[in-house]
């Protein structure tokens, strides 16, 4: 990405945490309002749940300059809060402090890193199909691909984003009406800035806007929420198994209910 334009992106994650830290430390005041939380002290604290195999498998770290939380997979590490075969150590907000509820409009913020340890899925013969799950607002149903996601899949593996909304739960499967965009390669040690622009509807006057290092990616305009259903924000370190352990490093997740409260000139 420009060098200027990762500058305006660090420039807005600095606004929203200067915006939030005004009232709050670490967590959540109101919902439909201002989120932050930092990972310096805690990540509990900021109301997020654990699923992962042990609790070792969430630790909070300094990378790169940045405070963040760790979470990391070790093989065998399957069948966490219905992973089934695949290995997943995750964190969750509740629905009630993720706020994605119908007509809602929210703009949130966050960063993740690929760390030497981290392991890319491959395809094997017994899974030709790889992939790995990195962030995500996940639908309060029982089935189905969560609502929004930051992936990796393809070959050569890169990122994208993946929307499922709308009046059909969809599988995310070849034919189904979950939708893609790529992002681009996965960099090692270097950190991936995100500002999400979102009203959560589960009809046409939905929307998801999304940039990455400051350029916009994603345009999106259509349902974001399946019908009768809200979701959840999920830290995630979710994929098929490599057979070694793997590691995903999440950093700051911000939420402010305007443009302006990101900071004025903010986003290009």
């Amino acid at each position: 990405m420009r060098a200027s334009a990762i500058a305006r992106t660090h420039w807005v994650l600095g606004s929203l945490l200067a915006v939030a830290a005004a009232s709050c430390a670490h967590a959540h005041t109101d919902v439909a309002e201002r989120f932050l939380c930092g990972f310096q002290a805690s990540w509990s604290a900021c109301g997020f749940s654990q699923q992962a195999k042990a609790p070792d498998r969430i630790t909070l770290v300094e990378v790169a300059g940045r405070s963040g939380v760790r979470l990391r997979t070790m093989p065998g590490d399957q069948g966490v809060a219905g992973s089934g075969g695949a290995e997943r150590a995750d964190m969750a907000l509740s629905p009630e402090a993720t706020g994605c509820s119908q007509g809602q409009e929210q703009w949130w913020a966050h960063s993740l890193l690929f760390p030497p340890d981290y392991e890319v899925p491959v395809a094997t013969p017994a899974d030709p199909w790889p992939w790995g799950v990195l962030f995500a607002f996940h639908h309060t149903g029982s089935q189905g691909q969560a609502n929004f996601q930051v992936e990796v899949a393809d070959v050569p593996p890169r990122l994208r984003f993946a929307i499922s909304a709308g009046p059909v739960v969809s599988s995310g499967a070849p034919g189904s009406p979950t939708r893609r965009w790529p992002i681009g390669p996965i960099v090692r040690n270097r950190w991936y800035d995100f500002v999400y622009h979102v009203k959560w509807s589960s009809g046409s006057d939905g929307w998801f806007d999304a940039w990455v290092d400051g350029e916009q990616i994603l345009h999106y305009r259509g349902p974001t929420l399946y019908a009768g259903q809200g979701c959840y924000l999920k830290l995630a370190n979710y994929h098929t198994p490599v057979g070694k352990p793997v590691s995903v490093v999440h950093a700051r997740v911000l939420r402010g209910p305007t443009r302006e409260a990101l900071g004025s000139g903010a986003l290009p």
